[in-house]
């Protein structure tokens, strides 16, 4: 089975999924699809910082995943600049995995802010919230919004890989390109479909469309040296105090030797 994270970043691969009738059956879309969730035997397009979970079953594709770069739809909202707070407690409700790293990866090295705690559920404490996807694209009412995608840019001059696919630890190659293949084709379909999928999306939101344009645009589902090298350094600098493991290195998936296949 194929699960992929329903995230702003998957938009044209959930639609080309949910579009294709060959598909019927072979997928799920999950929201917010974690570790957990994935079998021993399914492949997943999973948020970056999860395949730490799944080392001792998975392999993470090294030729697809998604990146942005200098944009996207990660956001840091404060009540007044940043350049204002010195401490606060950050709430991250309901983010995803990668944004979640973003923030810690971000927060101190680049704005200064000193994190007093970090909030997985509102209690009114709060002075900075983590917004990722729709949300973190929503105009702000009072205060401030920092694209953290573009702090991280100017901070380590890499692009953010905000999902990796991961495959089984034991699969062929050709399991490898076939599961691959099925996403970009995918992604390909929803593109061509690209005005339906940005109206689905703008249902009931303020967001301008020339901005989701933008976003949609920057995503990026290729992935070589530089870029694998992005989605360790996310894992290296902003899994510390999370359920991550701080990984040596991300466990890519490599072709079987003839001895592994004997």
């Amino acid at each position: 089975m194929l699960l992929v994270d329903r995230s702003l970043e998957t938009s044209y691969i959930t639609f080309g999924l949910t579009h294709d009738e060959s598909s019927e059956g072979s997928f799920e879309i999950h929201s917010r699809l974690t570790a957990d969730r994935v079998g021993a035997a399914d492949a997943a397009l999973i948020s970056t910082p999860e395949i730490g979970l799944l080392t001792e079953t998975h392999r993470a594709d090294p030729g697809f995943g998604l990146w942005t770069s200098g944009a996207g739809a990660i956001a840091m909202r404060t009540p007044v600049r940043p350049d204002e707070i010195e401490d606060a407690s950050i709430l991250l409700y309901g983010v995803s995995g990668a944004a979640e790293l973003l923030a810690r990866a971000t927060i101190w090295p680049f704005y200064g802010i000193k994190a007093t705690a970090w909030l997985s559920e509102p209690d009114g404490s709060s002075t900075v919230s983590i917004l990722d996807g729709l949300d973190a694209l929503e105009p702000v009412e009072a205060g401030f919004s920092e694209d953290l995608v573009r702090a991280w840019y100017i901070l380590t001059n890499q692009p953010l890989v905000t999902h990796l696919l991961s495959v089984p630890m034991g699969a062929s190659a050709e399991q490898l390109l076939d599961v691959r293949s099925r996403l970009v084709a995918a992604r390909s379909l929803g593109h061509a479909a690209r005005r339906d999928v940005r109206k689905q999306l703008l249902t009931d939101t303020a967001i301008e469309g020339e901005r989701l344009v933008e976003i949609l645009g920057r995503v990026q589902h290729e992935l070589d040296g530089a870029t694998r090298a992005a989605a360790y350094s996310l894992i290296a600098r902003g899994s510390g105090g999370t359920r991550y493991p701080l990984l040596r290195e991300i466990p890519w998936w490599e072709p079987p030797t003839e001895a592994s296949v004997d």
